[in-house]
């Protein structure tokens, strides 16, 4: 074999080679050993959860954000929101549900620098806009073991139901059905019925639309409308009571303090600050609340509102300073906040719908009052527990509400404030009656056309 041949032989084995290596071939699958396994390794059992926290991070805000809640010592709080009593059980539940049986389905990688567009970086991290950090929900039992723990990021978009995850302290990156049923609406987590009183057990009422001069330290306008509820003719009707200042020709319009008793018994909260103990003058006067130079009594600079129950439970309502505060400042205050009321700039108009207002809440028994009723028995299928007497029913109302001030919605503010004169209606003209043996009006004789032809 000459070296010619040789060469040719060399070249057409290489050729061989070549093709051979550019061959179509199939991709080798990438796997995991725990590709398809649970998100939640171990945690099956949703009761287990006692303790819930999601962070996020507020880009308007431009800070983290925490949002807590937990079992302690038996009763759910919003550690958050400085432990303001949470109705937690059945919301909890459905939390930790939504981490049941969910699995690892898709791998998308282990490089970091995708996270950003997975939308999977740590909230509380340094790096990355909003919508490319995440929402870090962590779950934990009594004992304080992790059951869930996961930056959850964007929907995938090619997947109906399936959103980006990750392990925060793992740089691989997941799909995961996800249907999550978390709140961090912090009045979606509280008992929404903030007086615990219905409009049919309010008897008596007063209401009292002062104004609180904060410079001179005077009340001025002050001329309280107390009314009673009262059977007439059959038909449940308010009146005013005696010694109320009554326009002439008017009576207190039922209708209206009905309206308000509604209002009063719906209100609605969007926030909660803790009280102060012991309760300082500058924590009252930085909500909008005074009190007398004798500490006998208390104003708020909107005006007071109280309600007896037939019980004799008085709820006495101050209506303090407005706060445009928003998001978590609103609804917990934080260590931005500020020290007084929230001044609107000169010129400036308020967003009304970001007008809120603090509310001090008291509470007081008063026999005289109490009608001696048995409280109504809860329905076979409620599970609400028996009602309180009055006396005992009071005292757990005063543990509840000594220690917040409370932020109610700018519309429950509204509802329940009134101009005095609003609650007045023209009183009815009396009917015209005959003296003894006058004819009737309009029968012959007493003034009107003579009957027949004329």
């Amino acid at each position: 074999m000459n070296q010619t041949t040789i060469i040719m032989v060399a070249l057409a084995l290489g050729s061989v080679g070549l093709a051979w290596n550019m061959r179509p071939r199939d991709p080798t699958a990438v796997t995991f050993e725990d590709t398809g396994s649970p998100l939640s390794p171990g945690f099956s059992d949703p009761t287990l959860a006692t303790g819930l926290e999601v962070v996020t991070w507020d880009e308007k805000a431009a800070k983290v954000v925490r949002f807590a809640v937990e079992q302690k010592e038996g009763r759910w709080v919003i550690p958050s929101h400085n432990d303001y009593p949470a109705d937690g059980t059945e919301r909890m539940g459905k939390a930790a549900a939504s981490f049941i049986d969910v699995k690892k389905d898709i791998y998308y990688g282990d490089n970091a620098a995708e996270h950003a567009q997975y939308g999977v970086l740590d909230p509380a991290g340094a790096d990355g806009k909003a919508d490319e950090k995440g929402k870090h929900i962590t779950i934990k039992d009594a004992s304080g073991a992790t059951l869930v723990d996961v930056i959850v990021g964007k929907a995938i978009p090619e997947k109906l139901g399936y959103s980006y995850v990750r392990a925060p302290a793992e740089k691989r990156v997941y799909g995961a059905r996800l249907e999550i049923d978390i709140s961090t609406n912090f009045t979606e987590w509280i008992e929404k019925d903030l007086l615990k009183v219905k409009r049919d057990e309010v008897v008596s009422m007063l209401y009292d639309p002062y104004k609180v001069d904060e410079r001179e330290g005077k009340v001025s306008g002050s001329s309280p409308v107390r009314a009673n509820l009262e059977s007439v003719d059959g038909k449940d009707e308010w009146s005013a009571v005696e010694g109320v200042d009554v326009p002439a020709g008017k009576i207190v319009d039922s209708a209206k303090l009905r309206q308000m008793v509604t209002a009063i018994a719906s209100i609605k909260i969007v926030g909660v600050r803790p009280r102060p103990k012991p309760l300082t003058l500058q924590a009252l006067q930085s909500k909008g609340f005074f009190v007398t130079p004798d500490g006998q009594r208390l104003f708020g600079n909107e005006g007071e509102a109280r309600v007896v129950t037939k019980d004799g439970i008085v709820f006495s309502l101050y209506f303090g300073e407005i706060t445009y505060e928003s998001g978590l400042a609103l609804t917990a205050g934080d260590e931005e906040e500020p020290s007084g009321p929230v001044m609107v700039p000169e010129g400036e108009e308020p967003d009304e719908k970001a007008a809120n207002r603090y509310m001090f809440v008291e509470v007081a028994y008063d026999p005289g009052m109490d009608k001696g009723e048995e409280p109504p028995a809860p329905a076979p299928d409620d599970k609400q527990p028996p009602a309180l007497r009055g006396q005992a029913r009071a005292k757990q109302l005063q543990a509840r509400f000594g220690d917040w001030f409370y932020v109610i919605s700018d519309m429950s503010y509204k509802q329940i404030h009134k101009e005095r004169s609003d609650l007045f209606k023209n009183a009815p003209v009396p009917k015209e009656v005959p003296a003894p043996g006058a004819p009737a009006p309009g029968a012959p004789g007493a003034g009107s056309p003579p009957v027949g032809p004329g």
